[in-house]
């Protein structure tokens, strides 16, 4: 098998010596319609050596996620190779098959090795995932998996558990559930053992041909958020890692992206109070060349915006996602915009920033206004452009645009003593035309702002009232306000 092999030498300061660590990363297939990328953490320090994998089924997305994430770790021991992506055809169509085969010919985890000399389906992709996975000599290997319905809940599905193929207790097994249950403040749907992975699944192959030990690690998609799925897996990993000595669990469960990534990182809130997956999604297809992350409350609250250069809170209830990050994750968001991050607000993410309410960021020195009547309705609205609004995003010569608003915050120069303080912000469109309903007077929105910019402490912060991400021909509006929150560097710098 040919691998495309890429190697860079990275030194670690730790305040005791100079640990060097070397990172490699390569093709499976190169050249082939299923080439997958894997990557190699390496110690050079004697210790076990760990293979993760992710995304054996493209509908499955925290799994290839997490496992991305977690190729940024560092490991103080031993070797850890990840395999984020393994079935990169499914994932582009976000399939748990190969693109148009149906039942069991199609599924990739039930084309490995199989028990008791039975046959089964097999595929070029599962025989170059296992030459590369017995080729790294592992002691442990972790699949991230995902289930549609929760395990303990009587779902059919195995979602919400660890499946480790073994004949007696296992306790890594144990050890994983404990964390991850742990970890998620009294989880309505714990986590649960499972035994006996299916046969011709990765695991099971590796298990009873390598004779290593194996888990597959599954999350449930059913009413949670991607953020919360993906910290699960995390959590997961971790745990193992720690117990092998190979890291600091605190350390790597709140390491999203690492330093030496060097595209700009926008983590997208998706925790209550925000919009489902496909908002994710849209806002996330609208990003180019910059890497997206979903983080959830737990995420902010362990300190986790650090890894990233700007925030985006979406649409959805304002009040929801102030009350699920909490008081402390709404000052860490502050502190992390006050210190020179970047904070763009959409609807919900705009009233989020304001300064009126008890539960605002106040990042502004502007209000919400009228709101008895915010439930004033949806509709596609004209803005009329400023000289700044026409420059900052991009319609040189454009005087007007139209844009659909779903019930966005109105507003207005904060009268609260402490807006004082903050300078003041610049408007770039304000509305022309509004909408009324429940009793709103659409009159009252006209020549308010509908989009705002400005500083917060070394941060900067740019807010929509209506909704850029959900209008054709504007799709370009959010990497416009992240290039001006977090400027793209220049060669001289």
């Amino acid at each position: 098998m040919k691998q495309q092999l890429v190697t860079t030498m990275f030194l670690l300061l730790v305040p005791i010596s100079v640990i060097a660590e070397v990172r490699c990363s390569g093709l499976i297939a190169p050249g082939q319609p299923h080439q997958t990328r894997w990557y190699c953490i390496d110690s050079e320090v004697s210790g076990p050596t760990v293979v993760i994998t992710g995304g054996i089924h493209g509908d499955e997305p925290a799994g290839h996620r997490a496992a991305d994430q977690i190729r940024d770790w560092s490991v103080r021991s031993g070797r850890m190779y990840v395999i984020p992506r393994c079935n990169i055809q499914a994932i582009s169509i976000g399939s748990r098959r190969f693109p148009g085969i149906k039942g069991d010919e199609g599924d990739l985890n039930r084309h490995f090795a199989r028990s008791g000399g039975e046959t089964g389906p097999t595929s070029e992709l599962a025989d170059d995932l296992w030459e590369f996975i017995a080729s790294c000599a592992p002691d442990v290997l972790l699949d991230l998996h995902e289930g549609y319905g929760f395990r303990s809940a009587g779902s059919k599905s195995v979602g919400s558990s660890i499946i480790t193929h073994r004949d007696v207790d296992h306790e890594h097994q144990s050890r994983m559930l404990e964390h991850v249950n742990t970890q998620d403040k009294a989880p309505e749907h714990p986590f649960v053992p499972l035994r006996s992975a299916v046969n011709g699944s990765l695991v099971r192959a590796v298990a009873e041909v390598l004779r290593i030990e194996a888990h597959i690690l599954e999350t449930t998609t059913s009413g949670q958020p991607l953020s919360r799925r993906t910290r699960q897996h995390r959590v997961m990993v971790a745990a193992r890692l720690d117990r092998l000595g190979m890291i600091q669990f605190g350390d790597a469960v709140d390491l999203l992206v690492a330093d030496h990534e060097r595209r700009r990182v926008v983590g997208i809130y998706d925790g209550p109070g925000a919009g489902g997956t496909s908002q994710g999604n849209r806002i996330e297809s609208q990003l180019p060349g910059i890497r997206v992350e979903r983080i959830g409350p737990s995420d902010i609250n362990a300190g986790a915006l650090s890894c990233f250069d700007a925030v985006i809170f979406p649409g959805g209830s304002g009040s929801a996602q102030a009350a699920a990050i909490t008081g402390e994750g709404r000052r860490r968001i502050r502190s992390f915009v006050r210190d020179g991050g970047g904070y763009i607000g959409i609807c919900a993410g705009s009233y989020l920033a304001l300064h009126n309410y008890d539960w605002g960021l106040k990042l502004l020195p502007l209000d919400s206004m009228d709101r008895k009547h915010w439930r004033r309705g949806n509709a596609l609205l004209e803005l009329s452009l400023t000289d700044e609004g026409r420059t900052m995003l991009g319609r040189d010569g454009v005087d007007v645009m139209d844009i659909q608003f779903r019930q966005g915050p109105l507003m207005s120069p904060s009268e609260h003593p402490d807006a004082e303080e903050l300078p003041e912000p610049i408007i770039l469109a304000t509305y022309n035309t509004g909408v009324g309903r429940n009793g709103a007077d659409p009159g009252i929105m006209i020549d308010t702002p509908a989009i705002v910019a400005g500083d917060h402490g070394l941060g900067r912060v740019f807010l929509f009232s209506p909704h850029p991400e959900k209008t054709a021909g504007l799709e370009d509006l959010l990497a416009r306000a992240i290039n001006w929150c977090v400027p793209v560097p220049s060669a001289a710098d």
